[in-house]
């Protein structure tokens, strides 16, 4: 049965479910020793390597997760688990708290004004204006839930999540968001492009951003991914923005 920690690390001070544990022990194995190598394969035969099916899609969000909470780091293209001295996990425990506490808490009593929302049509064509270009987007730290929440609130009002009672239900979406559409939408909405008056809304109601392919003739780390059932070539980077599966190394 999995242990719901590992190490040192509390998986629910840091709010982790099963699976993105699983990844974390995982690739702490191969971070233990002075001279490990840390995790270097794909994220396909990671998922392989848990002890319960999951699919790379899933493995790949808790990748992104682990890292920006800083429970594991990238050292070319390895990846290690961190020590974290237990005044930390005390201290994460405490922040996780006082972030639910805060988003349950109504500050603002006067009903909040919301800006237009964008028809269908409109969504269309900013999605794409912007399509997220792999480059540019992997030099992005993926957006955290705390950062839409926070975005969310600057337009609807402090305490508004609260009084809608859709925190669970828009946590859930944004865990099924690829790392390029949090970065879309968080960009969106701060700057006005994109709003619903529900936070679960709003993040379920975002498109996809689609990824861009390349011809095979190009220079880099590229690689064979399957995307809706067809072989297709990107780079490395789109692949890990984007969740797609992982075939071959070009």
């Amino acid at each position: 049965m999995l242990r719901y920690s590992f190490g040192n690390i509390d998986g629910k001070a840091y709010g982790l479910n099963a699976n993105e544990l699983s990844v974390y022990e995982a690739i702490g194995k191969c971070s233990r020793k002075d001279d490990a190598r840390g995790w270097y394969a794909d994220m396909k035969t990671l998922a392989d390597q848990l002890p319960h099916r999951v699919d790379r899609s899933t493995v790949s969000r808790a990748v992104d997760k682990l890292l920006t909470l800083g429970l594991i780091r990238r050292d070319g293209k390895s990846l290690f688990a961190v020590q974290i001295a237990r005044e930390d996990v005390q201290n994460a425990h405490e922040n996780v708290q006082n972030a639910h506490e805060n988003v349950q808490i109504a500050q603002n009593p006067t009903p909040p004004l919301y800006p237009p929302i964008n028809n269908i049509n409109e969504m269309e064509n900013e999605n794409t204006r912007t399509l997220v270009l792999a480059h540019e987007a992997a030099k992005t730290q993926t957006p955290s839930f705390e950062e839409i929440i926070k975005a969310y609130e600057e337009k609807a009002g402090r305490g508004q999540l609260a009084r809608n009672g859709a925190t669970d239900l828009a946590r859930d979406a944004w865990e099924n968001c690829t790392p390029a559409k949090k970065i879309k939408l968080l960009a969106a909405v701060r700057s006005g492009a994109h709003f619903k008056p529900r936070l679960d809304w709003l993040i379920t109601d975002f498109p996809e951003p689609q990824p861009t392919f390349l011809r095979g003739d190009e220079s880099g780390d590229i690689v064979q991914v399957r995307y809706n059932g067809a072989y297709k070539l990107c780079t490395r980077a789109t692949m890990e923005l984007f969740g797609l599966e992982w075939v071959r190394d070009w």
